[in-house]
Protein backbone atom coordinates (compact mmCIF):
# COMPACT_ATOMS: atom_id res chain seq x y z
CA UNK A 1 0.00 0.00 0.00
CA UNK A 2 1.22 3.60 -1.41
CA UNK A 3 2.28 6.11 1.53
CA UNK A 4 -0.77 8.03 0.08
CA UNK A 5 -3.33 5.33 0.59
CA UNK A 6 -2.13 4.84 4.03
CA UNK A 7 -2.22 8.15 4.89
CA UNK A 8 -6.37 8.22 3.49
CA UNK A 9 -7.24 5.15 5.66
CA UNK A 10 -5.11 6.03 8.78
CA UNK A 11 -6.66 9.68 9.32
CA UNK A 12 -9.34 10.16 7.06
CA UNK A 13 -9.50 14.10 6.89
CA UNK A 14 -12.11 15.81 4.62
CA UNK A 15 -11.58 15.98 0.95
CA UNK A 16 -10.48 19.37 0.97
CA UNK A 17 -7.85 19.07 3.17
CA UNK A 18 -6.89 15.46 1.46
CA UNK A 19 -6.11 18.02 -1.80
CA UNK A 20 -4.29 20.63 0.07
CA UNK A 21 -1.88 18.46 1.06
CA UNK A 22 -1.67 16.24 -1.72
CA UNK A 23 -1.03 19.56 -3.69
CA UNK A 24 1.73 20.67 -1.34
CA UNK A 25 3.29 17.01 -1.91
CA UNK A 26 3.29 16.39 -5.41
CA UNK A 27 2.41 19.97 -6.80
CA UNK A 28 -1.26 18.07 -8.71
CA UNK A 29 -4.54 16.85 -7.78
CA UNK A 30 -6.93 14.11 -9.36
CA UNK A 31 -9.41 14.35 -11.43
CA UNK A 32 -12.82 13.03 -11.39
CA UNK A 33 -11.68 10.70 -14.43
CA UNK A 34 -9.48 9.42 -11.75
CA UNK A 35 -6.41 10.87 -13.78
CA UNK A 36 -3.50 12.71 -11.88
CA UNK A 37 -3.58 16.05 -13.07
CA UNK A 38 -0.54 18.16 -12.58
CA UNK A 39 0.97 21.17 -14.52
CA UNK A 40 4.11 18.14 -15.82
CA UNK A 41 1.66 16.10 -16.43
CA UNK A 42 -0.62 18.50 -18.63
CA UNK A 43 2.07 19.06 -21.19
CA UNK A 44 2.00 15.67 -22.25
CA UNK A 45 -1.65 16.64 -23.38
CA UNK A 46 -0.78 18.25 -27.35
CA UNK A 47 -3.44 20.40 -26.56
CA UNK A 48 -2.61 22.28 -23.62
CA UNK A 49 1.24 22.12 -25.00
CA UNK A 50 0.25 23.69 -28.02
CA UNK A 51 -1.79 26.26 -26.08
CA UNK A 52 0.86 27.10 -23.47
CA UNK A 53 3.51 27.34 -26.31
CA UNK A 54 1.67 29.80 -28.28
CA UNK A 55 0.88 31.79 -25.39
CA UNK A 56 4.73 31.77 -24.27
CA UNK A 57 6.39 32.32 -27.60
CA UNK A 58 3.65 35.10 -28.43
CA UNK A 59 4.34 37.09 -25.39
CA UNK A 60 8.34 36.06 -25.61
CA UNK A 61 8.87 37.38 -29.28
CA UNK A 62 7.28 41.15 -28.95
CA UNK A 63 9.78 43.93 -28.29
CA UNK A 64 9.67 45.44 -24.94
CA UNK A 65 10.65 48.86 -24.49
CA UNK A 66 11.30 51.08 -21.97
CA UNK A 67 9.84 55.03 -22.19
CA UNK A 68 10.43 57.82 -20.31
CA UNK A 69 7.72 60.45 -20.88
CA UNK A 70 8.25 63.99 -21.87
CA UNK A 71 8.31 67.12 -19.75
CA UNK A 72 5.37 68.67 -21.27
CA UNK A 73 3.45 65.36 -20.77
CA UNK A 74 2.69 64.98 -24.74
CA UNK A 75 5.26 62.39 -26.14
CA UNK A 76 7.40 59.82 -24.98
CA UNK A 77 10.92 58.95 -26.07
CA UNK A 78 12.80 55.75 -25.89
CA UNK A 79 15.01 55.52 -22.12
CA UNK A 80 17.50 53.40 -23.38
CA UNK A 81 20.14 54.77 -20.92
CA UNK A 82 17.91 53.43 -18.00
CA UNK A 83 19.03 50.06 -15.98
CA UNK A 84 15.56 48.30 -17.24
CA UNK A 85 15.89 48.69 -20.87
CA UNK A 86 19.18 45.97 -20.73
CA UNK A 87 17.49 44.14 -17.81
CA UNK A 88 14.03 43.91 -20.01
CA UNK A 89 15.15 44.02 -23.17
CA UNK A 90 18.37 41.96 -23.35
CA UNK A 91 19.33 39.99 -20.20
CA UNK A 92 17.65 39.88 -17.33
CA UNK A 93 20.27 37.53 -15.55
CA UNK A 94 23.14 36.04 -16.24
CA UNK A 95 22.14 32.76 -18.38
CA UNK A 96 18.53 33.37 -19.86
CA UNK A 97 17.98 36.44 -22.40
CA UNK A 98 14.91 38.28 -22.37
CA UNK A 99 12.96 36.01 -24.83
CA UNK A 100 14.11 32.86 -22.34
CA UNK A 101 12.64 34.29 -19.29
CA UNK A 102 9.01 36.25 -20.60
CA UNK A 103 8.56 32.57 -22.23
CA UNK A 104 9.48 30.74 -18.76
CA UNK A 105 7.16 33.57 -16.89
CA UNK A 106 4.44 32.80 -19.32
CA UNK A 107 4.50 29.06 -18.81
CA UNK A 108 4.40 29.65 -15.28
CA UNK A 109 1.50 31.81 -15.33
CA UNK A 110 -0.37 28.98 -17.71
CA UNK A 111 0.53 25.96 -15.52
CA UNK A 112 0.50 27.40 -12.37
CA UNK A 113 -0.99 31.00 -12.06
CA UNK A 114 1.91 32.17 -10.16
CA UNK A 115 5.49 33.66 -11.35
CA UNK A 116 7.61 34.88 -8.65
CA UNK A 117 11.45 36.50 -9.70
CA UNK A 118 13.81 37.50 -6.68
CA UNK A 119 15.21 40.99 -7.42
CA UNK A 120 18.82 41.51 -7.17
CA UNK A 121 19.19 45.16 -6.21
CA UNK A 122 22.20 47.89 -5.68
CA UNK A 123 22.70 50.21 -2.81
CA UNK A 124 20.51 52.45 -4.26
CA UNK A 125 17.44 50.04 -4.70
CA UNK A 126 17.70 49.50 -8.71
CA UNK A 127 17.46 46.39 -9.85
CA UNK A 128 19.90 44.48 -11.36
CA UNK A 129 19.15 41.06 -11.91
CA UNK A 130 16.01 38.55 -12.08
CA UNK A 131 16.26 35.40 -10.81
CA UNK A 132 13.13 33.30 -11.68
CA UNK A 133 11.73 30.75 -8.82
CA UNK A 134 9.96 27.59 -9.05
CA UNK A 135 6.59 28.66 -8.55
CA UNK A 136 6.11 25.55 -6.47
CA UNK A 137 9.04 26.46 -3.78
CA UNK A 138 7.41 29.91 -3.03
CA UNK A 139 4.34 30.80 -0.60
CA UNK A 140 2.50 33.62 -0.09
CA UNK A 141 0.82 35.09 2.86
CA UNK A 142 -0.72 38.49 3.89
CA UNK A 143 0.27 39.22 6.92
CA UNK A 144 -2.59 41.17 9.83
CA UNK A 145 -1.20 44.78 8.48
CA UNK A 146 -1.93 43.57 4.61
CA UNK A 147 1.75 43.49 3.79
CA UNK A 148 2.72 40.12 2.04
CA UNK A 149 5.62 37.86 2.44
CA UNK A 150 7.16 35.62 0.47
CA UNK A 151 8.55 32.08 2.00
CA UNK A 152 11.29 30.62 -0.56
CA UNK A 153 13.02 27.57 -1.05
CA UNK A 154 16.06 27.50 -2.45
CA UNK A 155 17.87 25.13 -4.48
CA UNK A 156 20.73 24.72 -1.67
CA UNK A 157 17.77 24.04 0.62
CA UNK A 158 17.65 26.76 2.87
CA UNK A 159 14.48 28.84 3.06
CA UNK A 160 14.26 32.07 3.44
CA UNK A 161 10.92 34.31 4.04
CA UNK A 162 11.66 38.21 2.33
CA UNK A 163 9.09 40.95 1.79
CA UNK A 164 6.98 42.25 -1.12
CA UNK A 165 10.27 44.16 -2.32
CA UNK A 166 12.11 41.24 -3.07
CA UNK A 167 9.97 39.70 -5.19
CA UNK A 168 8.52 40.14 -8.49
CA UNK A 169 5.02 38.57 -8.55
CA UNK A 170 2.88 38.34 -11.78
CA UNK A 171 -0.52 36.89 -10.57
CA UNK A 172 -3.39 35.42 -13.48
CA UNK A 173 -6.97 35.88 -12.23
CA UNK A 174 -6.40 36.20 -8.59
CA UNK A 175 -9.30 35.48 -6.47
CA UNK A 176 -8.17 36.77 -3.00
CA UNK A 177 -5.55 39.27 -4.33
CA UNK A 178 -2.64 37.40 -2.70
CA UNK A 179 -2.46 34.42 -5.38
CA UNK A 180 -2.66 33.65 -8.43
CA UNK A 181 -4.86 30.51 -9.83
CA UNK A 182 -3.54 27.63 -12.38
CA UNK A 183 -5.76 27.19 -15.30
CA UNK A 184 -4.92 23.35 -15.11
CA UNK A 185 -5.31 22.82 -11.67
CA UNK A 186 -8.83 24.94 -11.68
CA UNK A 187 -9.82 22.98 -14.86
CA UNK A 188 -7.99 19.53 -13.94
CA UNK A 189 -11.30 17.59 -14.68
CA UNK A 190 -11.31 19.00 -18.86
CA UNK A 191 -7.48 18.21 -18.72
CA UNK A 192 -7.85 14.75 -16.98
CA UNK A 193 -10.45 13.54 -19.05
CA UNK A 194 -8.34 14.42 -22.12
CA UNK A 195 -5.40 12.72 -20.53
CA UNK A 196 -7.44 9.34 -19.78
CA UNK A 197 -8.65 9.87 -23.56
CA UNK A 198 -5.54 9.89 -24.55
CA UNK A 199 -4.30 6.89 -22.61
CA UNK A 200 -7.47 4.47 -23.28
CA UNK A 201 -6.81 5.20 -27.27
CA UNK A 202 -3.14 4.70 -26.71
CA UNK A 203 -4.24 1.23 -24.89
CA UNK A 204 -6.60 -0.38 -27.63
CA UNK A 205 -3.96 0.42 -30.39
CA UNK A 206 -1.81 -1.24 -28.29
CA UNK A 207 -3.10 -4.21 -28.04
CA UNK A 208 -4.96 -4.46 -31.15
CA UNK A 209 -7.86 -4.84 -29.39
CA UNK A 210 -9.69 -2.51 -32.28
CA UNK A 211 -11.78 -4.72 -34.49
CA UNK A 212 -11.75 -4.22 -38.31
CA UNK A 213 -13.70 -7.37 -39.59
CA UNK A 214 -14.85 -10.38 -38.51
CA UNK A 215 -13.45 -13.84 -39.68
CA UNK A 216 -16.37 -16.45 -41.09
CA UNK A 217 -16.14 -20.03 -40.80
CA UNK A 218 -18.54 -22.20 -42.71
CA UNK A 219 -18.54 -25.21 -40.24
CA UNK A 220 -18.79 -25.27 -36.83
CA UNK A 221 -15.43 -25.08 -34.45
CA UNK A 222 -14.83 -26.62 -31.24
CA UNK A 223 -13.72 -24.35 -28.29
CA UNK A 224 -10.31 -25.75 -28.50
CA UNK A 225 -10.03 -25.04 -32.42
CA UNK A 226 -11.92 -21.60 -31.73
CA UNK A 227 -9.38 -20.66 -29.66
CA UNK A 228 -5.88 -21.77 -31.70
CA UNK A 229 -7.52 -19.48 -34.50
CA UNK A 230 -8.03 -16.96 -32.49
CA UNK A 231 -3.85 -16.86 -30.86
CA UNK A 232 -3.00 -17.60 -34.26
CA UNK A 233 -4.87 -15.02 -36.18
CA UNK A 234 -3.77 -12.12 -33.08
CA UNK A 235 -0.51 -13.23 -33.54
CA UNK A 236 0.08 -13.06 -37.53
CA UNK A 237 -2.17 -10.35 -38.26
CA UNK A 238 -2.99 -8.30 -35.05
CA UNK A 239 -1.05 -5.13 -32.90
CA UNK A 240 2.45 -4.69 -34.64
CA UNK A 241 1.61 -6.78 -37.16
CA UNK A 242 -2.01 -5.57 -38.23
CA UNK A 243 -2.11 -4.75 -41.96
CA UNK A 244 -0.57 -7.56 -43.47
CA UNK A 245 -2.40 -9.66 -46.05
CA UNK A 246 -3.89 -12.07 -44.48
CA UNK A 247 -4.17 -16.13 -46.07
CA UNK A 248 -7.26 -17.85 -45.32
CA UNK A 249 -7.90 -21.40 -45.39
CA UNK A 250 -10.70 -24.33 -44.91
CA UNK A 251 -13.54 -22.06 -46.76
CA UNK A 252 -13.35 -19.18 -44.31
CA UNK A 253 -14.01 -15.14 -45.86
CA UNK A 254 -13.25 -11.83 -44.27
CA UNK A 255 -15.96 -9.55 -43.71
CA UNK A 256 -14.74 -5.95 -43.27
CA UNK A 257 -16.55 -3.14 -39.91
CA UNK A 258 -17.58 -0.15 -40.81
CA UNK A 259 -16.48 2.42 -37.91
CA UNK A 260 -18.70 1.31 -34.76
CA UNK A 261 -20.65 4.17 -32.62
CA UNK A 262 -17.91 3.82 -30.13
CA UNK A 263 -15.52 4.32 -32.15
CA UNK A 264 -16.63 7.46 -33.61
CA UNK A 265 -17.80 8.62 -29.86
CA UNK A 266 -14.02 8.51 -28.85
CA UNK A 267 -12.94 10.52 -32.12
CA UNK A 268 -15.31 13.02 -31.45
CA UNK A 269 -14.54 13.24 -27.61
CA UNK A 270 -10.57 13.77 -28.32
CA UNK A 271 -11.68 16.54 -30.30
CA UNK A 272 -14.01 18.24 -28.27
CA UNK A 273 -11.42 18.02 -25.22
CA UNK A 274 -8.95 19.90 -27.87
CA UNK A 275 -11.73 22.32 -28.23
CA UNK A 276 -12.59 22.58 -24.43
CA UNK A 277 -8.68 23.19 -23.67
CA UNK A 278 -8.65 26.00 -26.06
CA UNK A 279 -11.25 27.30 -24.64
CA UNK A 280 -9.48 27.56 -21.03
CA UNK A 281 -6.49 29.92 -23.43
CA UNK A 282 -8.84 31.38 -25.25
CA UNK A 283 -7.00 30.54 -27.59
CA UNK A 284 -8.24 30.39 -31.40
CA UNK A 285 -8.57 26.29 -32.87
CA UNK A 286 -6.14 27.18 -36.07
CA UNK A 287 -3.16 28.37 -33.95
CA UNK A 288 -2.61 24.95 -32.45
CA UNK A 289 -3.96 23.44 -35.85
CA UNK A 290 -7.16 22.57 -35.40
CA UNK A 291 -8.93 23.56 -38.44
CA UNK A 292 -12.29 21.54 -38.14
CA UNK A 293 -14.67 24.37 -36.57
CA UNK A 294 -14.73 28.28 -36.75
CA UNK A 295 -14.85 31.12 -34.14
CA UNK A 296 -17.05 33.94 -33.36
CA UNK A 297 -13.80 36.06 -34.19
CA UNK A 298 -14.56 35.88 -37.78
CA UNK A 299 -14.45 33.93 -40.53
CA UNK A 300 -11.16 34.96 -42.00
CA UNK A 301 -7.47 33.31 -40.37
CA UNK A 302 -6.06 37.33 -40.62
CA UNK A 303 -9.98 37.99 -38.60
CA UNK A 304 -9.14 35.55 -36.12
CA UNK A 305 -5.92 36.49 -35.63
CA UNK A 306 -6.08 40.18 -34.35
CA UNK A 307 -9.27 38.71 -32.44
CA UNK A 308 -6.31 36.78 -30.83
CA UNK A 309 -3.99 39.58 -29.91
CA UNK A 310 -7.13 41.79 -28.78
CA UNK A 311 -8.47 39.78 -26.28
CA UNK A 312 -6.03 36.89 -25.71
CA UNK A 313 -2.58 38.51 -25.85
CA UNK A 314 -3.25 41.80 -24.62
CA UNK A 315 -4.53 41.16 -20.96
CA UNK A 316 -1.57 39.54 -20.60
CA UNK A 317 0.99 42.20 -21.37
CA UNK A 318 -0.97 44.24 -19.63
CA UNK A 319 -0.53 42.50 -16.21
CA UNK A 320 3.53 42.21 -17.13
CA UNK A 321 3.36 45.89 -18.17
CA UNK A 322 1.54 47.26 -14.82
CA UNK A 323 3.98 44.58 -13.00
CA UNK A 324 7.12 45.68 -14.12
CA UNK A 325 6.29 49.40 -13.56
CA UNK A 326 5.06 48.37 -9.87
CA UNK A 327 7.74 46.64 -8.72
CA UNK A 328 10.92 47.39 -11.19
CA UNK A 329 10.82 51.23 -11.06
CA UNK A 330 11.88 53.25 -7.75
CA UNK A 331 9.40 55.60 -6.49
CA UNK A 332 10.79 58.71 -7.70
CA UNK A 333 10.56 57.70 -10.95
CA UNK A 334 7.39 55.73 -11.78
CA UNK A 335 5.87 58.70 -13.62
CA UNK A 336 8.13 58.93 -15.78
CA UNK A 337 9.25 55.76 -16.75
CA UNK A 338 7.28 52.62 -17.91
CA UNK A 339 7.16 49.50 -19.93
CA UNK A 340 5.07 48.74 -23.67
CA UNK A 341 4.94 45.97 -25.52
CA UNK A 342 5.15 46.87 -28.91
CA UNK A 343 2.45 44.83 -31.00
CA UNK A 344 2.03 46.73 -34.18
CA UNK A 345 3.74 44.18 -35.90
CA UNK A 346 0.97 41.04 -34.82
CA UNK A 347 -1.99 44.02 -36.04
CA UNK A 348 -0.75 44.35 -39.51
CA UNK A 349 -3.14 43.15 -42.59
CA UNK A 350 -1.51 42.00 -45.71
CA UNK A 351 0.29 44.39 -48.07
CA UNK A 352 -2.07 46.22 -50.12
CA UNK A 353 -4.14 46.37 -46.81
CA UNK A 354 -1.19 48.21 -44.99
CA UNK A 355 0.10 50.32 -47.83
CA UNK A 356 -3.25 51.54 -48.26
CA UNK A 357 -3.74 52.66 -44.70
CA UNK A 358 0.03 54.13 -44.64
CA UNK A 359 -0.60 56.18 -47.61
CA UNK A 360 -4.42 57.58 -45.96
CA UNK A 361 -1.38 58.27 -42.65
CA UNK A 362 0.95 60.10 -45.03
CA UNK A 363 -1.61 62.39 -47.06
CA UNK A 364 -3.09 63.80 -44.01
CA UNK A 365 -0.36 64.65 -41.85
CA UNK A 366 -0.88 61.70 -39.42
CA UNK A 367 2.45 59.87 -39.97
CA UNK A 368 5.81 61.11 -42.24
CA UNK A 369 7.74 59.04 -45.05
CA UNK A 370 9.75 57.73 -42.59
CA UNK A 371 7.84 56.50 -39.69
CA UNK A 372 6.09 54.04 -42.62
CA UNK A 373 9.59 52.81 -43.51
CA UNK A 374 10.64 52.23 -40.13
CA UNK A 375 7.30 50.13 -39.64
CA UNK A 376 8.02 48.01 -42.37
CA UNK A 377 11.63 47.81 -41.14
CA UNK A 378 13.69 50.10 -43.84
CA UNK A 379 15.92 52.90 -43.28
CA UNK A 380 14.97 56.11 -43.24
CA UNK A 381 15.19 58.45 -46.74
CA UNK A 382 16.61 62.36 -46.89
CA UNK A 383 13.02 64.38 -47.03
CA UNK A 384 11.17 61.88 -45.29
CA UNK A 385 10.34 63.20 -41.79
CA UNK A 386 8.01 65.98 -43.55
CA UNK A 387 4.70 65.74 -42.62
CA UNK A 388 1.82 66.82 -45.46
CA UNK A 389 -1.06 68.81 -45.20
CA UNK A 390 -3.73 69.01 -47.49
CA UNK A 391 -3.95 71.52 -49.54
CA UNK A 392 -8.04 72.22 -48.89
CA UNK A 393 -7.80 71.86 -45.31
CA UNK A 394 -6.80 74.96 -42.60
CA UNK A 395 -7.48 75.97 -38.99
CA UNK A 396 -11.02 77.43 -38.50
CA UNK A 397 -10.94 81.20 -37.58
CA UNK A 398 -7.62 81.95 -39.45
CA UNK A 399 -7.21 85.29 -41.16
CA UNK A 400 -7.54 84.15 -44.90
CA UNK A 401 -11.28 82.60 -43.88
CA UNK A 402 -11.96 85.86 -42.13
CA UNK A 403 -11.22 87.91 -45.10
CA UNK A 404 -13.12 85.41 -47.65
CA UNK A 405 -16.37 86.04 -45.39
CA UNK A 406 -16.01 89.94 -45.52
CA UNK A 407 -15.31 89.45 -48.71
CA UNK A 408 -18.65 87.43 -49.86
CA UNK A 409 -21.08 89.57 -47.21
CA UNK A 410 -19.50 92.56 -49.45
CA UNK A 411 -20.67 91.34 -52.84
CA UNK A 412 -23.97 90.75 -51.24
Amino acid sequence: MSFWNRFKRKSAPSPGFLDLVRLALTGGLESESGEFVSPDTAMKCSAVYSCVGILAESVAQLPLKVYRRMPDGRGKEEASDHPLWKLLGWAPNEWQTSQEFREMAMQHLCLRGNFYAYKVMDGRGIVRELLPLNPDQVTVEQLPDWSLAYRISFKDGHQETVGRAYVLHIRYRTLDGVRGISPILYHRDTVGLALTTLKHGSRVFKNGALPTGVLEHPGKLSQQALDRLRETWLSNYGGANSGKTAVLEEGMKFSALTMSHQTMQYLETRAFQVEDIARIFRVPLHMIQSTEKATSWGSGIENMSLGFVQYTLLPWLKRFESVFWRDLLLPAESQEIYTEFLVDGLLRGDVKNRYAAYQVAIQNGIMSPNEVRAKENMNPREGGDEYMSPKNMRLTGTDEEEKEDGDGQGKD
